[in-house]
């Protein structure tokens, strides 16, 4: 992991941020409509082919649910590629989550602003709920919680030449399945992975935080945090 150390990279990353914003349509089509949209293509059950320029709004969840009542999970996931062509994905404070399935998520060539990415799963001696895929070549700007975190989700996660700027610190997260913060579980940082996943393969991603106190802290570009707080 390679933390920027002159302001080159940030005022390029504004510029660049500011510049699609204006590009994109004021308000684009919604994530989740586009998803819904997608027809099976090339071996996913949805292949989503984002607008260059265009922008997407608003976060997604793919996968199951824990259910607390009945302690099952709810809901079934699906392979699914989207192809960024440099379109903006405005998650607005929300998130892009694949959680507690057994299939695949790829994303390349876009810029994220306002969200993150995560990719959750579970397993135990019954189930086996981790997600696999990768996150290439895509540009996060003041993402929220983190730009990538990886929970409980294995190794077959690629996070490959992704760029960060300015991961906003939102509090602590939540803990595992039951929802509630804990003050071990820190946001603010880049990418942030489970513990207790076993490794995954990361290539050539570089974070910056304009804040000089939170770039030359190590942890807010890269950690590792418990799955269970």
């Amino acid at each position: 992991m390679i933390a920027f150390d002159t302001r080159r990279a940030l005022r390029f990353v504004r510029t660049f941020t500011a510049l699609c914003l204006a590009l994109s349509v004021a308000r684009g089509q919604s994530l989740r409509e586009a998803y819904e949209a997608a027809a099976p293509a090339h071996g996913y059950d949805r292949w989503i082919e984002l607008q260059p320029g265009a922008r997407y709004t608003g976060g997604l969840w793919i996968g199951a649910t824990f259910d607390r009542m009945s302690s099952r999970f709810v809901g079934r996931g699906e392979n699914v590629r989207v192809v960024g062509n440099g379109a903006v994905l405005d998650l607005e404070g929300g998130s892009l989550t694949v959680a507690y399935t057994a299939t695949r998520f790829d994303l390349d060539d876009c810029v994220v602003v306002h969200g993150d990415i995560e990719f959750r799963g579970y397993k135990d001696a019954f189930v086996d709920l981790r997600p696999k895929g990768s996150v290439r070549y895509v540009t996060f700007f003041e993402p929220h919680d983190y730009a990538v975190r990886l929970s409980m989700c294995g190794k077959d996660i690629v996070l490959e030449r992704n760029l960060v700027v300015d991961a906003v610190e939102t509090g602590p997260d939540f803990m595992f399945l039951t929802g509630e913060p804990n003050r071990w579980l820190p946001t603010g940082a880049s990418f942030s992975h489970s513990v207790q996943d076993g490794h995954h393969e990361f290539f050539d991603n570089w974070t910056f935080h304009s804040d000089p106190l939170a770039n030359a802290d190590p942890k807010r570009h890269f950690h590792g945090l418990c799955d269970y707080g």
